[in-house]
């Protein structure tokens, strides 16, 4: 539940027409309503009796998370993420499709595909092993579209990394 939770916050984050301009105080008073309706609407067992100070672990984790990613891409130069970006395409067996996470685009025009996890620590292991099939199936996706290869990677939300 939490990392769909989360999934659905950085979702609706991305689709703020500023997201990648917003200041640290604007961001602020975005994240405690935008965070509050989200639990509302799809955690409700977040706001049982005996749940609170899970409430507010999920809450301090998620926001870190979300500044983090906000401060990583700043520091990018991204200019452009697309959450949920819907990709389609051909493979020897046939076609395939699915949801990046996020696609993100720099100044330049590269790209990247982002898959967020809300937990682990064997996502770095598993790129330098040659494993992350699906971030590479979503890469040959993105690629047959636009031409270029896009980066590949991992964003951890409850550790903001």
């Amino acid at each position: 539940m939490l990392g769909n939770l989360a999934h659905g916050l950085v979702e609706r984050f991305f689709l703020l027409p500023d997201a990648l301009h917003l200041g640290d105080a604007a961001f602020a008073a975005w994240f405690g309503p935008a965070f509050e309706g989200i639990v509302a609407e799809e955690g409700a067992t977040l706001l049982m009796p005996g749940r609170r100070s899970d409430l507010e672990s999920f809450r301090l984790q998620l926001r870190h998370a979300l500044e983090q990613l906000r401060h990583q891409l700043g520091r990018a130069g991204v200019v452009k993420v697309v959450a949920e970006m819907e990709l389609d395409g051909q493979f020897a067996g046939g076609e395939l499709a699915g949801y990046a996470d996020l696609v993100l685009t720099r100044a330049d025009g590269a790209q990247a595909v982002v898959d967020m996890k809300w937990a682990g620590s064997k996502f770095v292991d598993v790129l330098k092993e040659n494993r992350h099939l699906q971030l590479a199936i979503y890469a040959e996706l993105l690629r047959q579209k636009s031409g270029a290869w896009p980066q590949v990677g991992y964003f951890v939300l409850n550790r903001g990394q």
